[in-house]
């Protein structure tokens, strides 16, 4: 073996923990981007092959009241139309034993499972439905329904109880995770014996060819003929080759990417770092070299090889990592949307990309200070003095605090010593605060947003729907001598389309829900954005939600119409632009003014409750309660749970069932920020342990003249706290601009504002894990440092 390779091999073995840290820099940094990559790579795909294998309707329209087979087959001789196919939804009850309290569930019937046309349902255990049995939809663990069990379901107030034997996937069905409820599979014969009639609410059309333009042409076209057969619709258009939810995970992925490749320039940083150190403690023995005739070339291979075997120790670290964390993140991902990702599988790219990163990027990282070592000269290296006696602007500074101690004035001067080195390393902890404080302040954002602000705009704790429209004045005083109510209000509710007053009606106009407010409201605390609230003595005013407005171009003071159906349209005035996370289609009107436009002058369909005791179960226990009190008066009110179908009766299970939607975006931004913080805890570890390593003499010094052991351990834990403190000082007021511009980015991906609301638990959270983290990775420094004798520490050279 050669006397350079020698050295190499000694200068890796000899600091072992050295290696390590940068093992670990490099490894995990190059994991993070494989497994990133890895991820989509899995995901995406994966969710696009599933999409076009089912065959997925170009437009899906929600219709009530149904239509039957005559209209359907109307409906088939509309022109561009390739097929069309209508299957049976309806919204139902269900329980797996009677002492259960009743859950809302759905219930869907297809005309046959085993020849589906458009948005096919995919068999993963048992059997289709047949004669009295049923299938459970994707997320069947989740709500605890096992094949062969026997499930009740409640409809129109009766129930049945039916067996299930299978269970499928149904890719558009909402998962659990999401706050979707469980759902119920059976022939189209059970649905008409359950639900009183086979009439077909859910209509699945696709067009000669995929053309956006074309595509929306036609489904107004269907909006119209519906519109003249006295039918109310709903749609949504989707490209069949291309996931409707593929634009999302894009945008996800790139905000994980950049986050993955901030813990790459960390590790980078790091890497430079400790080559620039090493090389500084051995530029004596570089000028040895080249006196005795080595060459630049050689000198700049001898330290590349190094590199290159860090990159190859790191190929240890990265590789496992990003294979099983891409694996292990994406089986979590899509098990989250109700789906299996099915056998292991490898990622090539993925492999690739951190194979190549954690060989090639510590090189270039390294370029600059092994370029420089190689073009020392012989004089320049074997100049060598000892310690600098020259004060800096921070000593000069700290020799005027007299009240410090000498301990630790000594401290803070050791800290800056190197001050590009902890540049460095205040760039690596900085960014790993900022990244820790932006995702916790992305949660207490969602959760203010979906949760505190959703409680102060929808005081009503309780919301339901009734199966007919009922006499306002009769609910209201009916309700309110139930125990335990604050304050009862029945809402108006309509559908329609809006546009500039003075356009002409066109198909493509915005689809709009009118809200009918009684005036004044306590249930409704409006979050006004621009203009006025409402008052009893307008007439045609209306409130928009901001979002609505901006689609629509119109402010506070411009006039719109509002189009009922073919023959009623309103004119009203906005006077006033609101926000509302879950509302952003609604915009609000007098009540007495809807219900006359929609011919239920004095009757409603739907009340909001305030009651005295709040929280979930109390709101759950209340709701029941309330459901069985109107079945005893003879009022049926509607299995569909709450005004908004998601979550239920109760306000606080609808701000639970929102806030579940972003739960997975916490987690994978939490799994950035580990990556990120761990990345930083090694870099100051490094960054101490290089510090020891340099002051061995001087450690020396200490000790011959009286330091104990505790006072040079104390010295480098203060060093490590300093460090750590400093940098979460700087990262604080950073974390602010980065956690409004994560909250614009997710909002431009998944198109939805939430609303930036600071605490200071992200900050108080990493101060308390910095802290820890700085005295940890001092630890073995400050061990390592106490263990230096006397003799050795002044005969090290």
């Amino acid at each position: 073996m050669g006397v350079l390779k020698y050295k190499v091999i000694r200068d890796i073995w000899a600091n072992k923990t050295r290696t390590l840290q940068v093992m670990l820099i490099i490894g995990i940094s190059a994991a993070a981007i494989g497994m990133i990559l890895g991820t989509r790579n899995l995901v995406v795909p994966g969710m696009q092959e599933i999409w076009t294998s089912q065959n997925p309707a170009m437009i899906n329209f929600f219709i009530f009241p149904e239509i039957d087979e005559d209209e359907l087959f109307r409906l088939s001789r509309l022109d561009g139309i390739a097929d069309i196919e209508a299957y049976n939804s309806t919204t139902i009850e269900w329980r797996l034993n009677p002492s259960e309290e009743w859950r809302q569930g759905g219930l869907t019937a297809r005309a046959d499972y085993e020849n589906q046309g458009m948005n096919r349902l995919e068999l993963i255990k048992g059997v289709w439905p047949y004669d009295r049995k049923a299938v459970a939809g994707n997320d069947a663990a989740f709500h605890g329904i096992p094949m062969g069990t026997t499930v009740y379901l409640r409809t129109n107030n009766r129930e049945f109880q039916t067996e299930i034997v299978g269970e499928l996937y149904d890719q558009l069905s909402q998962p659990a995770s999401f706050g979707g409820s469980a759902q119920f599979y059976v022939n189209q014969e059970y649905y008409e014996y359950i639900v009183g009639n086979r009439d077909f609410g859910r209509i699945l059309v696709k067009a000669d060819h995929w053309d956006e333009d074309y595509v929306t042409q036609i489904a107004d076209q269907f909006d119209r003929e519906l519109e003249r057969m006295g039918k109310d619709s709903g749609r949504f258009i989707t490209n069949p080759n291309k996931h409707f939810f593929q634009d999302q995970m894009d945008g996800l992925f790139f905000l994980l990417g950049v986050l993955a490749m901030i813990s790459l320039v960390l590790g980078l940083l790091l890497v430079y770092n400790t080559i620039n150190s090493i090389i500084s403690a051995q530029t004596d023995q570089i000028g040895v070299m080249k006196a005795i005739g080595a060459r630049t070339r050689q000198v700049v291979g001898l330290y590349f090889s190094m590199i290159l075997i860090y990159g190859l120790l790191s190929l240890a670290v990265a590789l496992p990592l990003s294979i099983m964390g891409a694996w292990g993140v994406s089986s979590w991902l899509v098990g989250s949307f109700g789906a299996d990702l099915g056998e292991f599988e490898l990622d090539q790219q993925a492999i690739l990309v951190s194979a190549a990163l954690a060989l090639i990027a510590p090189l270039i990282a390294a370029l600059a200070p092994i370029w420089s070592a190689a073009r020392i000269t012989v004089r320049e290296a074997i100049s060598t003095y000892g310690l600098s006696t020259k004060a800096g602007l921070i000593e000069k500074i700290i020799t005027r605090l007299r009240f410090l101690s000498r301990m630790v004035m000594l401290t803070i001067s050791n800290t800056f010593r190197h001050k590009w080195r902890v540049v460095l390393l205040q760039l690596a902890l900085v960014l790993s605060g900022v990244v820790f404080m932006m995702v916790v302040a992305v949660r207490d954002s969602v959760v203010y947003t979906f949760d505190d602000l959703l409680f102060e705009i929808l005081n009503a704790n309780i919301t339901m729907v009734f199966e007919d429209p009922q006499r306002i004045d009769y609910i209201e005083n009916l309700t309110m001598k139930f125990p335990g109510i604050k304050a009862v209000e029945m809402w108006g509710f309509g559908s329609g389309t809006i546009r500039k007053q003075g356009q002409p009606y066109s198909d493509d106009d915005d689809q709009l829900q009118l809200f009918g407010v009684p005036l004044p409201t306590q249930t409704y605390g409006y979050q006004l954005r621009a203009g006025r609230w409402l008052n009893p003595n307008d007439q045609f005013a209306i409130v928009l939600n901001v979002q609505q407005a901006d689609d629509l171009e119109v402010q506070v003071g411009d006039w719109v119409t509002v189009r009922y159906s073919e023959k009623k349209e309103r004119d009203y005035q906005v006077v006033g632009l609101v926000f509302d996370p879950l509302l952003t289609t609604v915009a609000l009107v007098e009540r007495n003014q809807l219900l006359h436009d929609l011919g239920t002058v004095d009757r409603s369909g739907a009340v909001w409750i305030q009651t005295e005791q709040e929280g979930l179960i109390a709101e759950e226990n209340m709701a029941k309660a309330l459901r069985e009190y109107y079945k005893q008066h003879q009022i049926s009110v509607s299995s569909q749970r709450g005004i908004f179908g998601l979550g239920g009766d109760s306000t606080t299970a609808t701000a639970n069932a929102l806030t579940s939607q972003f739960n997975f975006l916490i987690v994978l931004l939490g799994i950035m920020a580990v990556v990120i913080g761990a990345v930083g805890s090694i870099a100051l570890s490094g960054a101490l342990a290089l510090s020891v390593l340099e002051r061995r003499r001087e450690i020396g010094v200490m000790r011959a003249i009286g330091a104990s052991s505790w006072s040079v351990f104390r010295l480098f834990i203060g060093e490590g706290l300093i460090l750590g403190w400093l940098s979460w000082s700087i990262a604080l007021p950073l974390s602010i601009p980065a956690s409004r511009a994560m909250l614009f980015g997710l909002g431009e991906a998944f198109q939805f504002e939430i609303i930036y609301h600071y605490t200071p638990s992200g900050a108080i959270l990493w101060f308390a894990i910095i802290t820890f983290l700085s005295i940890l990775a001092s630890l073995l420094p400050a061990r390592g440092a106490t263990k230096v004798s006397v003799r050795e520490s002044l005969a090290y050279q």
